[in-house]
């Protein structure tokens, strides 16, 4: 019963999941990591310390840009097997919100994630189970799920001080 659940997927599967405590030991444990914080938190700081700020939240950029695709390719090609407007159906603004909540531990986005997909699996089979509540609210239930733990954990959520502020050499 457990095995299907562990062993049935796809490799892009295992490679996301590896991915995220590969990221978490970079993000914590390397010098790399160490700077990305520094980026999104103290710039001016990482500036002092003569690493370029612009070039550092330049790969930041691109690397997470490059596992969203991977992730988008995986929805696309392997999830549904052919392309279909509005397919992620906003879980793009829930990656960010579990993104906040989760306070850069990348860890903590598994385990949102996971609740998320739980949920959202639970919306497909009360729809089959034959549940007599709307479709619509059915449907619902995962991003009211997120919701609620933005409600329960949002106090505590944070971004990265600097974040969306473009560094300026100099500039106080």
């Amino acid at each position: 019963v457990i095995g299907p659940a562990f062993f049935k997927h796809h490799l892009i599967v295992y490679l996301a999941v590896a991915l995220v405590f590969g990221m978490g030991y970079i993000y914590r444990r390397t010098q790399l990591g160490l700077n990305l914080q520094a980026a999104g938190d103290k710039p001016a700081a990482l500036d002092v310390a003569g690493i370029d700020v612009v070039r550092t939240r330049t790969i930041a950029v691109l690397t997470t840009g490059a596992l969203a695709g991977l992730g988008g390719a995986y929805l696309a090609n392997v999830g549904a097997g052919l392309f279909i407007p509005f397919i992620t159906n906003g879980a793009g603004f829930l990656g960010i919100v579990l993104a906040m909540l989760a306070r850069g531990r990348p860890i903590w986005v598994l385990f949102g994630a996971l609740l998320f997909g739980v949920c959202l699996s639970l919306t497909t089979a009360m729809q089959v189970a034959g549940i007599n509540i709307p479709t619509d609210i059915i449907q619902m239930l995962p991003f009211l799920a997120v919701m609620i733990m933005l409600v329960l954990f949002g106090r505590r959520a944070s971004l990265p001080a600097a974040l969306g502020i473009p560094y300026e050499r100099g500039a106080r």
